[in-house]
């Protein structure tokens, strides 16, 4: 093969989309500039990949960057011919492929193993084909290659004191898999090569692979023409529908014939869109209100999933509740009094917020959620990871309510819901004027990495307590969200 240089993460792009691997290479501008939860998912990957270093210790990094790439082979190539017992981030080229094996480890017969560090809890397809572009180079590269595996977490791991890389990691076996793909590379990196020789853009229309195994930096230039409302938003249309909808040349979801084969639900969204009109089933929302006692808590809460456990007692991706936000009415269109409990950062944040729990929430009354399985699970999660308040914590999931139940159900189903029911949707379109846009903490996934930002200790106190405040501020605004909802749904039956 002959032509331009490909990486591993290129060839990934390639075998995704090839217009993907094209724009990679002569389109970069117009990537969108990372963003704080790519950021953080960049620096989690690094950090993951140092501590599996230790597994393997005695190892040599290569440390030159993407910028030193010569010096990196170079210095990779010296350590081979040395008694380096394991390389680190190794560069090898081979045909005009460039990887970075995250680990090579030197076996007593001069055989390597070849170990792919990843972030998640179990082998996924891609990670084969990862895996298998790295055996490929290597091997052409004159290394033995012994064994290839694949090294994930192992979400079954509890922390019990400092973390034990042999007990936090697991190791699969993935050669006969790899040896399989590395025969097919060849074929692969023709077509690419082909593609990266062309001036011209490759014509491939959006779909699923636009997302699928990863999220495309380029969907923003490949969608710009779909507008707010396609097809590609109707709720649970398989992608075979939608490319057929695509052939007829319907991209909005108005323009869908009434006669195209949707199923009940999405029929319903498709009168709405079609007709502007508020879909209302009064009895079916009077017999939702009948449900509520008061005084009525209306709960929320937010949560970290660190990959490596915080706190003893906890495993990998575990929800952790760092915060709760509580209003509470003692009456229909009473006044709603607000509690909150946010962690301060530095311990285990749960004892104090189960104190909280407890102490605010009377025995009597309906407490309210919204999408309120994840309120439910939390408090089960907490009642077993303390005991001796187990028995209170579970009591209060026997009178939790959804609020979520009578959107999901098409109880109400109003043309700005747009076939969707979260609660960033149905707020807006019921209290004008009550929206997240602009807020300093704007959804949960903002709130994980204000809390991990404080938790890292890198912040000022000026920042930590700007962010303090952000978390306060968007908690706060969901549970006085669904007083607004509730009150309401009273209003309009």
């Amino acid at each position: 093969m002959s032509g331009k240089r490909i990486s591993k993460s290129q060839f990934m792009k390639g075998r995704q989309c090839l217009k993907r691997l094209w724009l990679y290479n002569y389109r970069k501008d117009l990537i969108p500039p990372v963003d704080p939860a790519q950021r953080q998912l960049f620096d989690q990957g690094h950090a993951i990949g140092e501590l599996a270093r230790e597994y393997f210790p005695g190892g040599a990094l290569v440390d030159a960057d993407y910028l030193h790439i010569p010096e990196a082979i170079k210095h990779t190539t010296e350590l081979i011919a040395g008694k380096a017992k394991a390389i680190y981030e190794g560069a090898l080229v081979f045909n005009n492929v460039l990887v970075r094996c995250d680990i090579l480890k030197r076996n007593e017969d001069g055989s390597w193993d070849l170990i792919e560090v990843k972030g998640s809890t179990e082998v996924k397809e891609e990670h084969l084909y990862d895996v298998a572009i790295q055996r490929y180079a290597a091997e052409g590269a004159g290394l033995k290659i012994r064994k290839t595996e694949l090294m994930h977490i192992d979400n079954a791991f509890v922390k019990n004191g400092p973390i034990n890389t042999k007990k936090f990691f697991t190791l699969e076996d993935i050669s006969e898999e790899t040896a399989e793909i590395t025969a097919e590379i060849d074929k692969d990196l023709e077509k690419f090569i082909k593609v990266l020789a062309s001036s011209k853009e490759p014509k491939i229309g959006i779909g699923q692979h636009c997302s699928a195994p990863y999220e495309c930096e380029f969907c923003g230039y490949c969608w710009k023409n779909v507008p707010e409302y396609s097809i590609y938003d109707i709720p649970r249309l398989n992608w075979e529908k939608k490319n057929l909808l695509k052939e007829m040349g319907i991209l909005r979801f108005k323009d869908v014939p009434a006669s195209f084969d949707l199923n009940d639900g999405q029929r319903l969204y498709l009168e709405v869109e079609k007709t502007g009109k508020t879909i209302l089933n009064k009895p079916e929302l009077k017999n939702f209100l009948k449900k509520f006692n008061y005084p009525v808590y209306y709960i929320d809460f937010e949560t970290i999933m660190p990959w490596l456990p915080l706190y003893d007692g906890t495993r990998p991706y575990q929800q952790i509740p760092f915060q709760v936000s509580l209003h509470i009415q003692t009456k229909p269109g009473g006044k709603a009094n607000h509690l909150e409990y946010l962690g301060d950062g530095k311990n285990d944040p749960r004892p104090d917020l189960v104190s909280f729990l407890l102490k605010n929430i009377g025995t009597e009354g309906t407490i309210l959620a919204y999408n309120a399985s994840f309120e439910i699970k939390r408090i089960e999660e907490l009642a077993e990871a303390f005991p001796k308040h187990s028995k209170a914590l579970l009591a209060l999931t026997d009178r939790i309510e959804d609020l979520m139940k009578p959107f999901q159900a098409r109880a109400y189903v109003h043309p700005k819901f747009q076939g969707r029911y979260s609660i960033k949707k149905v707020l807006p379109a019921l209290i004008p004027g009550m929206t997240y846009e602009g807020m300093g903490v704007a959804n949960g996934g903002d709130a994980q990495i204000a809390y991990l930002n404080i938790l890292s200790g890198k912040l000022s106190p000026k920042e930590s307590k700007k962010t303090q405040k952000n978390l306060k501020v968007y908690c706060g605004q969901d549970t006085l969200a669904m007083v607004k909802i509730l009150e309401h749904l009273h209003n309009v039956v």
